[in-house]
């Protein structure tokens, strides 16, 4: 595997321990690196699609995908910027959550968050239709201010674990969409 790719880490397996997937679910998985948690959720039974920013990384979830056979459409674009406007029952995002911008490499846009940490978010969250989505941010993430985006865009936080990972404090969240245009 390439160095460019975010490889699996303790903030993953948070986010692997809490999603749930039923069979036949329409699933996206969001920033998709060496594509574990999209397999997981095809594993589940999901209809998924991966998609990542970083060529390295979509090359990464197809060959991870192959490996484990299971079916993952694999798309190589920014966010959702290559996909219809569709809502999905389930959407994955394993950010990049930390308050730096070191992207002078594909592997940077692993875990350059931006201000506070919580841009990447944000944009996600005001691009994606879903039921459900999980999502895992750190302890140096402005919880504030993404907390704030869960609750404009009407988004309940249902479920959430944290790992303490020396004085890192990692999160993942399950959020459902409680707004009634949107419906579950």
């Amino acid at each position: 595997m390439s160095d460019q790719v975010y490889e699996p880490a303790e903030d993953s397996e948070l986010l692997a321990s809490i999603l749930r997937v039923v069979p036949g679910e329409r699933v996206i998985d969001v920033g998709s690196g060496t594509g574990i948690l999209g397999i997981l959720a095809a594993k589940m039974g999901g209809q998924t699609i991966s998609v990542d920013i970083n060529p390295f990384a979509s090359v990464a979830t197809l060959c991870s995908s192959n490996l484990n056979n299971v079916h993952v459409n694999v798309i190589n674009c920014d966010l959702l910027s290559c996909i219809r406007k569709v809502r999905f029952d389930v959407a994955i995002f394993n950010p990049p959550y930390l308050p730096v911008d070191e992207k002078q490499e594909w592997i940077g846009y692993s875990w350059s968050g931006g201000a506070g940490g919580v841009v990447e978010m944000e944009r996600f969250l005001s691009q994606i239709e879903a039921k459900r989505i999980y999502l895992v941010y750190s302890s140096f993430t402005d919880e504030d201010a993404l907390l704030t985006t869960i609750k404009s865009r009407r988004l309940e936080v249902t479920n959430s674990r944290e790992l303490v990972k020396g004085y890192e404090v990692l999160k993942a969240v399950e959020l459902v969409d409680k707004s009634s245009s949107r419906g579950t």
